[in-house]
């Protein structure tokens, strides 16, 4: 008597076809994970192991956002499988934050304190090591350049000083602001994260050159450290007399070339 044939004979074909034909949206989470997994796996059942990222992780964005190493513990999980999942996180991390973050492109004006933290904060989405970035903005408050200064473990960073004013200096930036988050913290600024921000401000004046802000980012909030520490009142978030300051150098600059 014949063998019956298996129930996932076929599967993955049956998959791609149902995918030609219709649109992802239309797909469950579980399902997008299998079929991604299909390029780690080049043969077998990948749907049981999306089931089990799944039920290890909570959803699509616990996953994206886990260790590498967690998440080899899923049974059927290689390194190259995880490796693979960490890669798609970062790449999807900095697609949303080009495509939201920037607006109106590169030179969106970020002439607020709140402006700023937005197009900070998404620097840190589904970041669980400490990490900070250093923003230059011109005379007229648009981003310059926004680069890492640091990746390090999930209990500090090392910032250097030297990188970060020799990089304004030869972009020739008007002002820098600054942002570092506590992954699965809070958003409250170290004794650390203060000496740190005034050596570097200092080391900016020298060139003349503002330290607008120093932002902290935790998973739900921000908390600027500049402000706090020289004790400014809740409205003057994120040094607004250096931003008026700014401001009016920028016009005043505009008037001398009519």
């Amino acid at each position: 008597m014949p063998e019956k044939p298996s129930p996932h004979t076929g599967h993955r074909e049956r998959m791609r076809k149902r995918l030609a034909a219709t649109s992802p949206a239309g797909f469950a989470d579980h399902e997008i994970l299998e079929m991604l997994l299909y390029y780690t796996y080049a043969r077998g059942d990948t749907n049981e192991i999306a089931h089990s990222l799944i039920e290890a992780f909570g959803s699509i964005e616990g996953i994206l956002d886990a260790d590498p190493a967690r998440l080899q513990t899923v049974l059927g999980v290689g390194e190259n499988c995880a490796l693979f999942l960490t890669l798609l996180g970062e790449i999807s991390r900095r697609y949303f934050t080009q495509k939201v973050s920037d607006g109106e492109g590169a030179r969106a004006v970020l002439d607020t304190p709140e402006r700023l933290a937005s197009y900070l904060a998404l620097r840190f989405v589904g970041a669980t090591k400490e990490l900070a970035y250093a923003l230059l903005l011109d005379n007229g408050m648009r981003p310059v350049d926004c680069f890492p200064i640091s990746a390090g473990t999930v209990s500090g960073v090392s910032i250097s000083v030297r990188d970060i004013a020799e990089r304004a200096y030869t972009k020739k930036a008007a002002a820098v602001v600054l942002a570092h988050n506590h992954p699965g913290g809070i958003a409250v600024p170290s004794s650390e994260d203060i000496s740190l921000t005034l050596r570097i401000s200092e080391a900016l004046s020298l060139l003349g050159i503002p330290l607008v802000e120093h932002f902290v980012f935790s998973d739900r909030s921000y908390a600027p450290i500049l402000c706090r520490f020289e004790e400014r009142q809740a409205e003057s978030v994120a040094a607004s007399p250096l931003f008026d300051k700014i401001k009016q150098n920028f016009q005043k600059k505009k008037g001398d070339r009519s």
